[in-house]
């Protein structure tokens, strides 16, 4: 048999197809009796209904039906050379010849996917349910034939390629990322061993419509105009980025015609994206979220939180101030020294936003459409944001610290429609084949437009843009921005906010944080850069290395907050450690500079006690907090030094109570590190941190199975492990890749790391476990004052490590310095550590770390 495969799923269907006659189909069934509904699987080219195996083993709901197409599969040869019209009608033989008449959910792969959809057009009142993977029904705007078609399509190589030889076919499964095994790809291909069963495979090639003449081009047309009537029947799409024939650009095409589906895109995925990344269970979850016979208009989920509208939006602060001389943006001199190069007041930032969101206007930009400012962090930066929001366009934000392939693999994930930058930005963005109509920051001259391909300057003024663009404003429910995880700890994921969402989050900041119009901001912290005028405040980014927060030093920190007069500091632990480390350089103008803020908040990743008392000194009296929070939701949790003094040792890091808004609670992790939805009742008991708050974000885009894991009723899973103890602050003790799981049940590696930095000669300290899951040893790899010879601790070291943590240690390494994230150049990379020590005990040569 093939693998996989139950020949007891497989039937023999005959009934008359297009051409009148009668023919006979193979069918998979798994004959689910008393289904809630049929899901209906349509293969596309080479393959045939073996691609559906998975929904067809793990389905007990449903029944699976997935029909072979004529000329393909195990289904009849004919002498007739099918079309899509063809293999429509087709297809509705042999649903009505089941007696298939709905609640039916269309699954579809390649030309399955016009195929399926033809279909449903056809039988729209059984319909509850589309998915989609890596189709496509029209060619997006200039985009070229993909050259895999093109090479097979002419009249001199289809044959030969596609008929004659197994060629395309094997070419076709070797796009599996990773690769098939061997048995699997025998499956594929074992309805095609000679050129005779093969002809459907040429005939499908040939009838992709390069163009308006091609018999196939009007029913294609047809089918993609169509869509408009599933606006809404609930819809998944399914997506393997690396595909060289249906690239994200069909993605953005069909999310256009169907604004209302869900998306999963998949990195490393490639054109079999069902192989690649064990599709079933992502659709049999989806499946659970439908109603089986009503379709449902949007996106499923509740919604985050509950907030009141008091028609405040993002720029409102700022345009309360549109006739105030003061400084609302600041930016300092690159090299770091006490000189401004620019400022901008509020009233000339409420001039330069409008202006500049009418050039938007004018340059195309719709609301709804997204805007990726490829911009440093400064006046440009702030200006280029505010303007897309009051035109309704999301703000698409990336971090330099992402570095240029990551800033790359994200906006081709999230697809923006226009970038904005100057013409150093815009030549990156062409050279890296980004996405987004070129948008220039300043006038460029006219043969660097050219090649740059600029479609529009923002330096250049417009007459008019008529008047309902120019009294539009998007609403709290609209989209906002897309921003990005750091990456620190696991893929950068798209995380998408709404108005109403930042709105909240802004105060958030300034109940948290008793911010009024008299604050001046230091800008430190990347997400923070553009959050002044929401807040209505004087804000100003200090001179460093945006893309290392580690570089800011004590003098560029100090220069930023003397130019503003600064009150209020916002900036990552590995900025401020610097400031400290560096702060003997200070004159005394910098350091009395330094003493006249009032609150200093060290955001982006936990900090520790020491930590935070280093900085006291440089600081005078200001009040010291670490605010707890993630790309999904910040603030979550504030504590100031004093408060974490108060609390004393404890198993993590004390990060202190919810601000207002947000509620907290703790789920169970069972031996193997998995987390559930059953929420803890009781003090101190460690398991994963959920959160729920108004300015928590909409949730993943293009990331549906993800946000579907980590979203319930509006809570948001977060990933860490803490506790929250008797007097409701919550302390967190690590992250759940993390987590130690040994014999006796999993260990959480940040108080056991906070021990052993307590230990003399040891700066830092990363616990990590090596070995099988479920018995996992642990081994602690520390960073140490003086250097080793060894890479295996002395006895003396590892002694006292053992003694201080109070558990048992199977080795204590050592290394001069640990592997932190490039983001907040503070969160430690644990699982690189891990797989170093595990080589390290393994007694193989000792890797660089």
């Amino acid at each position: 048999g093939l693998h996989g495969w139950d020949s007891d799923w497989s039937r023999l269907v005959s009934a008359r197809g297009a051409d009148g006659q009668s023919h006979t189909w193979h069918v998979l069934d798994n004959g689910v009796v008393e289904p809630i509904g049929t899901v209906l699987c349509v293969h596309g080219n080479p393959t045939w209904s073996y691609m559906w195996r998975g929904l067809a083993s793990a389905s007990t709901r449903w029944r699976i039906v997935a029909v072979d197409a004529l000329n393909m599969g195990f289904s009849d040869r004919t002498n007739e050379n099918r079309q899509l019209a063809g293999h429509i009608t087709d297809l509705g033989a042999v649903t009505a010849a089941l007696g298939i008449d709905g609640p039916v959910v269309t699954v579809a792969h390649d030309w399955g996917g016009p195929i399926s959809l033809g279909w449903a057009l056809a039988h729209a009142d059984q319909v509850a349910g589309i998915v989609l993977m890596n189709t496509g029904v029209a060619r997006p705007g200039d985009l070229r034939i993909p050259p895999l078609i093109q090479a097979v399509r002419t009249r001199a190589t289809l044959r030969a390629s596609c008929v004659s030889s197994p060629m395309f076919l094997r070419g076709a499964l070797r796009l599996a990322r990773p690769s098939l095994p061997k048995e699997v790809r025998q499956a594929y291909a074992a309805p095609y061993p000679n050129s005779a069963s093969r002809v459907g495979i040429g005939h499908f090639v040939a009838d992709i419509p390069f163009g308006p003449k091609h018999p196939t081009y009007a029913m294609l047309d047809t089918v993609a105009h169509g869509l408009h009537h599933f606006a809404e029947t609930p819809s998944l799409l399914l997506w393997g980025a690396k595909d060289p024939v249906f690239s994200m650009a069909f993605l953005a095409d069909l999310r256009k015609r169907l604004p209302h589906a869900v998306v999963h895109g998949y990195p490393e995925a490639g054109h079999l994206v069902m192989e690649d990344i064990g599709g079933a269970a992502v659709i049999l979850d989806w499946l659970e979220t439908i109603p089986a016979s009503t379709p449902i208009s949007g996106s499923p989920g509740e919604p985050t939180g509950a907030t009141t509208d008091d028609g405040r939006r993002l720029w409102s602060a700022a345009a309360a101030r549109k006739n105030d001389d003061a400084v609302a943006v600041a930016e300092m001199a690159p090299d770091g020294s006490t000189e401004v190069s620019r400022t901008l007041s509020f009233a000339d930032l409420e001039q330069r936003v409008e202006e500049v969101r009418t050039r938007l206007i004018a340059a195309g930009v719709q609301p709804g459409d997204r805007v990726a400012p490829l911009i440093p962090p400064g006046i440009d930066l702030v200006v280029s944001v505010y303007a897309c929001w009051r035109a309704g366009a999301v703000v698409v934000a990336t971090d330099a610290a992402l570095g240029v392939r990551g800033i790359a693999k994200a906006l081709r994930a999230t697809r923006p429609d226009h970038i904005i930058a100057d013409w150093r930005g815009l030549a990156l963005a062409r050279s890296l084949h980004l996405p987004g109509k070129a948008l220039s920051l300043k006038t460029v001259p006219g043969a660097l437009r050219r090649i740059l391909r600029i479609h529009a300057s923002l330096a250049k003024p417009v007459e008019t843009i008529g008047p309902e663009a120019s009294e539009y404003q998007p609403g709290p429910e609209d989209l906002a921005a897309v921003v990005f995880t750091s990456g620190s700890t696991g893929p950068s994921k798209a995380v998408a906010y709404r108005h109403k969402q930042l709105e909240a989050q802004r105060d958030a900041l300034i109940a948290t944080y008793s911010l009024n119009r008299d604050d001046r901001l230091v800008a430190a912290f990347a997400p923070f850069a553009i959050l002044g005028p929401a807040l209505g405040i004087t804000s100003v980014v200090p001179a460093m290395d945006v893309s290392s927060s580690g570089s800011l030093d004590a003098g560029a920190f100090a220069n930023a907050a003397g130019a503003i007069q600064a009150t209020i500091a916002f900036a990552s632990p590995a900025a401020l450690a610097n400031v400290v480390a560096t702060a003997d350089g200070l004159d005394d103008d910098q350091r009395a500079t330094m003493t006249q803020l009032r609150a200093v908040a060290s955001a982006g990743a936990p900090i520790s006690k020491e930590a935070l008392d280093s900085m006291r000194p440089h600081f005078g009296h200001a009040a010291i907090y670490t605010p707890y929070g993630m790309t999904e939701a910040m603030p979550v949790t504030n504590i100031s030094l004093e408060e974490i003094e108060a609390a004393g040792a404890g198993n993590g890091v004390c990060v202190g109570l919810p601000v207002g808004g947000v509620e907290l609670a703790v789920t169970t992790i069972d031996e193997s590190g998995h987390s559930s939805w059953d929420f803890i009742q009781g003090v101190g008991i460690t398991g994963e941190i959920c959160v729920r708050a108004a300015h928590a974000s909409d949730g993943y885009d293009t990331l549906w199975a993800t946000q579907n894991q980590t979203r319930q009723g509006g809570w948001h899973r977060t990933g860490d492990v803490g506790h929250i103890d008797s007097a409701g602050r919550l302390w967190v003790e690590g992250r759940i890749p993390h987590l130690i799981l040994s014999a006796n049940g999993p260990l959480t590696p940040v108080g056991i790391e906070h021990r052993a930095e307590s230990v003399d000669g040891v700066r830092q300290a990363a616990a990590v476990g090596v070995g099988p899951i479920g018995t996992q040893q642990l081994v602690l790899v520390v960073s140490t004052t003086e250097p080793h010879a060894d890479v295996v601790a002395n006895e003396q070291l590892a002694q006292a490590v053992r003694a201080a943590i109070h558990q048992d240690v199977a080795a204590v390494l050592t290394t001069h310095e640990l592997l932190v994230d490039r983001r907040h150049n503070s969160k430690i990379e644990r699982q690189r550590i891990a797989a170093w020590a595990e080589t390290v005990l393994a007694g193989a040569k000792v890797p660089r770390l």
